[in-house]
This record gives structure tokens, sequence and C-alpha cells, in this order.
């Protein structure tokens, strides 16, 4: 679309139509008729806050239209929604709407509606949402990926970006990537339009990978900003214009941004949009916005004010420049996210409509390698954060997710939560002399409780539906005097195998059965566990034993890695760690192949 009759305004937000590729399209447009409406997702404009965060005050609408048709400005305040503009079409083109002064107003959204008259009528091609204000500053966003052998989803979204600064020229000059490549094999193929800095990188998970992104950025003379994103992402383009407009207009020169991630596998639902980390309790990570459902229009039209982040997941974090001044902490694949943004980006950010990401599900990735970095790293970074943070908060989860797991014969499980809390009792010298690439080889090829396809026999077995809370609260109640039923003799026992949700604990299910099978609840993927009672009394005797050196250790290893941390964020460590000068790592970047 072209705006040049107009170069007093700037884009905040286009306004799509579904694309043939498109995943969910009524996240983008609705279609009833010859009325084709943009009160979705990715088409409503969320006025209320913009008017809070931003300066942006005369607002446009700019619209391209194919023919004849009737052009609607919608205002929605309390979902109440009134037509506030009208505007006739005569034929194909551009219209530019001048719809209000967003500071003045109090309405929540603004959405468009475009009816066609005629059989030859008009629809939408394009549009956006422009301001009629200068910027507050300039903005120059660098969007690092760390990637490790994710070729086909890295490439797609280098394209998309190419595709978008075709599209909007003007994202040019704002727009950068830089690409962190751990497994040391991408190649990018040339093209005329953006180029991104493609930097080799040993494999040091994504703390590694987006400390090196965040050091060149720092030092490359031209970011403002900095963009954090996963590599197996599916980018929704349109986020990169939004995030940036916004950075250009923010009243908070400290304002960060995340971008809400939706089910790959279900592309309306939301996975999360922010976190909160409660860390007395059993299971601290605390997501926002869980399984809403983006194709409603209450969803989409209401406002809400901006909740309080303690942290926002790296599959899309921007920040500026100044917020990262510190590296992240090396803790390899989990929680290093959560510790940079309670440290530094959490309590800045906000989140936008439109600004979002797919990505798989996690619950396939969930098993013991996970609960080995989610026990050693969030004990460092609760050390790291939290003054009232004791030996006996992580006695309490160790103790309840633990017999979660081996009451319900996941014995790998709490076998890989030890391991982590014992290299965790190592103190700051674990760290230093840690070979991450080596260790994460080690930790990942655990066979067991491990999601693969299931034979036709077991997909042929389904969950069962509908057992009431209280009936499985009973069931957990129960396992605990009967010890996860590893007293009960062999005859009490059922040879029928349980099935249950795949990262279900099953406790009650599991105490008196010596199989459970854990599916996936929509996929043929899942596991077999089976009861192991001679492991099961070795584990308690491992557990009693890591709890006691907790207690003794713990005050002990709070000042030592208090103590330790700018040594371990240091550009200087994160070079050693890298096998490179301090003064190669300021100015390496290998241009894209």
């Amino acid at each position: 679309m072209s705006v040049a009759a107009f170069p007093d305004i700037n884009l905040l937000q286009r306004i799509l139509p579904a694309r043939a590729d498109t995943l969910e399209p009524p996240l983008y447009e609705r279609i009833a008729g010859n009325v084709q409406t943009f009160d979705t997702y990715f088409g409503v404009f969320p006025a209320a806050r913009w008017r809070r965060k931003s300066a942006v005050n005369a607002l446009h609408a700019v619209l391209e239209v194919s023919g004849p048709c009737e052009i609607e400005i919608v205002a929605v305040k309390r979902l109440k929604e009134t037509i506030v503009l009208t505007h006739v079409a005569q034929s194909a083109g551009v219209v530019n709407l001048r719809v209000c002064d967003l500071q003045d107003t109090t309405v929540d959204s603004y959405y468009v509606s475009v009816r066609r008259n005629s059989d030859n009528g008009g629809r939408l091609v394009t549009g956006g949402w422009y301001s009629g204000a200068a910027p507050l500053r300039e903005v120059r966003m660098n969007a690092v990926i760390t990637t490790f052998n994710r070729q086909p989803y890295v490439l797609a979204n280098v394209e998309r970006m190419r595709q978008l600064i075709t599209e909007v020229p003007s994202i040019e000059q704002s727009f950068r990537a830089t690409i962190v490549d751990n497994g040391r094999n991408l190649e990018v193929p040339a093209s005329a339009g953006m180029s991104p800095t493609l930097i080799p990188n040993p494999n040091l998970g994504g703390a590694g990978g987006f400390a090196r992104g965040l050091i060149h950025a720092r030092n490359d003379g031209w970011t403002t900003h900095v963009l954090f994103m996963d590599d197996d992402i599916s980018l929704e383009v349109e986020s990169l214009v939004r995030t940036i407009a916004m950075f250009r207009y923010a009243t908070d020169d400290k304002l960060c941004i995340h971008g809400a991630m939706i089910s790959e596998e279900i592309p309306w639902m939301q996975f999360e949009a922010g976190a909160h980390y409660a860390w007395r309790y059993t299971y601290p990570l605390r997501a926002v916005g869980r399984e809403d459902d983006l194709r409603d229009r209450i969803t989409v039209l209401a406002d809400e004010l901006e909740p309080k982040f303690e942290y926002t997941a790296w599959w899309y974090t921007a920040f500026p420049i100044a917020v990262g001044k510190e590296n992240p902490v090396p803790v390899f694949v989990r929680g290093d996210d959560v510790a940079f943004g309670l440290m530094h980006t959490g309590e800045h950010s906000i989140t936008m409509k439109g600004v979002a990401v797919w990505h798989a599900d996690f619950a396939l990735k969930n098993g013991p390698m996970t609960l080995y970095y989610e026990t050693r790293n969030m004990l460092l970074v609760e050390t790291l954060v939290y003054d009232q943070h004791k030996w006996y908060h992580t006695a309490y989860r160790t103790l309840s997710f633990g017999f979660r797991n081996i009451f319900s014969l996941r014995y790998a499980s709490l076998e890989y939560m030890l391991k982590g809390l014992d290299h965790y009792l190592e103190g700051p010298d674990f760290w230093r002399n840690v070979d991450h690439a080596a260790m994460h080889d080690e930790v990942r090829v655990c066979p067991e409780e491990k999601a693969g396809p299931l034979n036709a026999e077991l997909s042929a077995i389904q969950i069962p539906a509908g057992i009431p809370k209280p009936i499985r609260l009973i069931g957990f109640i129960a396992a605990v005097p009967l010890v996860g039923g590893y007293i009960l003799p062999q005859w009490l026992r059922s040879k029928k195998m349980g099935v249950a949700p795949i990262n279900s604990r099953a406790v009650g299910l599991a105490t008196r059965r010596n199989s459970i099978l854990h599916r996936h609840p929509r996929l043929d993927e899942g596991y077999v566990l089976v009861r192991d009672t001679p492991r099961f009394w070795r584990d308690m005797k491992a557990l009693r034993v890591s709890l006691m050196r907790l207690r003794r250790d713990y005050p002990r290893l709070k000042r030592e890695y208090r103590a330790y941390y700018p040594e371990m964020v240091s550009d200087e460590a994160w070079a050693q760690r890298f096998g490179v000068s301090i003064d190669d790592l300021r100015s390496s970047s290998t241009p894209a192949k």
C-alpha cells in the first residue's frame, strides 16, 4: 500500500486480511456475507493501551480498497460498540481517515468494517493505523535469534522479515537481525533484501546465544533496542511493526515488549502472554493468559490494565539496550529468560495485541532433562534474586514435587531433579568449570519418560474422560499413607495398565497399578512407566542425603553465588566460554553467506 500521499503520518500497526498461508484466518478478519470486519486479534487497534503507554494523539486509519464499498470505523468502550466514522469509497484506491485525538478519548479499542454493496464492490486489500505526531525517539531494533539445528524455522522467519521490508520500506532503516548459530552449520541464502549478521558460536544454549548477540548489539554502534527471539517459532512479522512503533512513541524509555505465544498445534489458543514467578510454591512458573481463545471477540475487544510481569520468555522479548546492561546468567536451556526478566526486563514489560509467535506444544518437550535444568537453574535464580529465599523453600519444593514424581513411577524425573540439586550444591566452581555442551549431551540421552510414537495397541487406549476432581484428590491423599503403593502387597495391585495425560503425575492412579501409559490427549505419542520397588528405596535414600546437604550448605552458597554473580555474567567470562578473546568478542560478526 502506498502512503506517499500522506507523508506526515507514521505507521503504528497494519490491518491485514488473511492470506493463503495464514495459520488461523479468524485471528485476522471475519467475513459474513458482504461484510468484512477486523474486530480480531491482529485487526483491532487497542486504543487504551496506546493511550496509556505512548504519546500517540492524532490517530488515522489509512485503507486501501479494491473497489466501491462502505467503510466504518467502530469504537468499543466497555464492550459497547459505536460507529464513529463512515466513508463511502466510490472506486478502488487509498483513503486516509482521521479518527480522533487519541489522548482525548476514553475508547477501549477501534476496528474497521468494510461493506460491499454490490457484486462488483470492493474489499479491504490492506490498511493500517497511523499517528499524525512525530515519534519521540529514533529506534533501531536488532533481532537476536539463537539457533541450534532449526534451519527450516529460521530460514522461513528470515524470508518473512525480508518480505516485511519489501511491504513496509520504512522498517528497513529501523531493523536488523543477528543470528547466533550454536550449531555452526546454518547458511542463509543470499538475497537482495535484508541480510542478517551470522555469528558462529559454541553450543551454550539460549543463554550463550543471546549473550553473544547482546554483546554484539551493545558494541555495533547502531542498536538502540534488542529483540530476543527463539529459533523454533513461526513469527508473525507484523509483531515487528508494532514493537518498533511502540518503542518510537513510548512515554517510558525503559518500556519492554513481550510477544504472546500461540499454540502451533491449536493456532487460536494462547499459551502464555507474560508470567509470574511464585518462588515459594511447588510450581513457581505462572503463565498469564493461558488457554485464552484469541478468536473470541470479548477477549480481543475488551481493555484490561497491563498486568505486572515478573518475567517474559525469550520466544519474543524486546527491550532497550540500556535495560540489558548485564549479560544473561550461563544456565543453559531453562531459566535463563526467568533470571533476565526478574533482574532486568520483567517489571518494565507489556504485551500488545497482534505481537505474537506460534510455538510447538511444550508438553512433548517436558521430561527428566528439563527437570534437571529447572531444579539446578531455578535454585540459582532464586539464590541471586530473592533475599528471603531460604533452604527450606527449596526443600519443600523438592519434597513436594519429588514425591509427586516417584509416587507416579517417574523415577528418572526424581533422579534428574537430584542431579540438578547436587550440581547447584557444588557451588560457583561448578559453573566456572562445567562444559555446558557436554553436560547437555549427558542429560538429554535419558531414554525414560520420553514421548514417542505409540504402537497400534497403545494408540487405541484413550484417556478416560470426566474423572471428578474430588475422586482424584482422594486418590492423591490416599497415596501418602500407602507410600505410593510401595507397601501394598502384590495381590492388591491392579494388573490393568492405567492411562493418564502425558504431563500429569497421576499419583492416585499409580498407587494401585504396576504400569501407567502417559499419552498426549490429541497425538498418538506417549510412553509407559513401570513400577520398580528397589529403585524407589534407593531414590528415597538419595533424596534424604541431598536435602541434608542443602540444609547444611545453603547459607554459605548464597553468599558465594552472590559474590560470584558479577564475574559469572561478565563479558570476560562469556568470552572464555565462547573460546575467543575479549577484543574479538566485542567486534566479531560474519556476514551471512
